[in-house]
């Protein structure tokens, strides 16, 4: 089955109106569909009615996350059912990777709004995708097994390096600096292959292991896909 791809456009419609709209367009989806919400605002409430009415059916990304403008992704899973920690983050980190060759083509192309954006889009998820793991995924871990002066110590450090080596690469996107651009995305690239190799042989794995049942995962997961 193909998958489809919707856009619903909130503009600035209140909120009663938002999550009306919005709540329509959800329940159309069939299994495979993605659903992209823009606004203003998009109606935060939605999501998370979504994600504890149906544990496990619909998984979302922030695209943009800006105070004028928000995009979200929001897809509805082909299969139900619960989902490990190493699952749901190392999916994350796919989705994250798979853009990045898109900015180098956009920067050697000359086309460095669209570049901007995609990175922006980039940015907007890993930057999630760090706060959530320093907020939400090492404190239980260390809870969990004890290890506070283990591994999440290491990945802590190399966040704020992934973070510096970022905004390098938005530096040279606003430059209009191809060639630094591509030398910024590939030392980012370095960067972010070691940490999540060792996040997804070492960390991930260790806390599905330290919550033992897979009811104990997906109820993990919820909490950081409520972050």
């Amino acid at each position: 089955m193909n998958e489809s791809i919707h856009e619903l456009d909130l503009g600035d419609l209140n909120l009663p109106e938002r999550h009306a709209q919005a709540r329509a367009a959800v329940d159309a989806m069939t299994p495979g569909d993605s659903l992209m919400l823009v606004g203003a605002r998009v109606p935060r409430e939605l999501l998370h009615e979504l994600l504890g009415e149906v544990p496990g059916r619909y998984e979302w990304s922030r695209l943009e996350g800006g105070p004028e403008r928000a995009r979200v992704a929001l897809r509805r899973r082909k299969s139900e059912g619960p989902r490990s920690v190493t699952r749901y983050l190392q999916s994350d980190h796919e989705r994250l990777d798979a853009i990045v060759p898109e900015v180098v083509r956009l920067a050697n192309e000359g086309s460095f709004a669209e570049a901007q954006r995609r990175f922006g889009e980039f940015s907007c998820g890993l930057g999630w995708h760090i706060d959530v793991e320093e907020q939400v995924l090492f404190p239980a871990f260390e809870s969990l097994t004890g290890m506070t002066r283990g591994p999440t110590t290491v990945m802590r450090v190399e966040h704020v390096d992934i973070r510096e080596r970022m905004q390098h690469v938005h530096d040279a996107l606003a430059a209009g600096d191809a060639a630094a651009t591509v030398a910024g995305l590939g030392a980012l690239t370095a960067a972010l292959g070691a940490h999540n190799v060792k996040e997804e042989q070492m960390l991930y794995p260790m806390t599905d292991r330290a919550l033992g049942t897979p009811d104990a995962q997906e109820k993990l997961v919820r909490k950081i896909e409520a972050f």
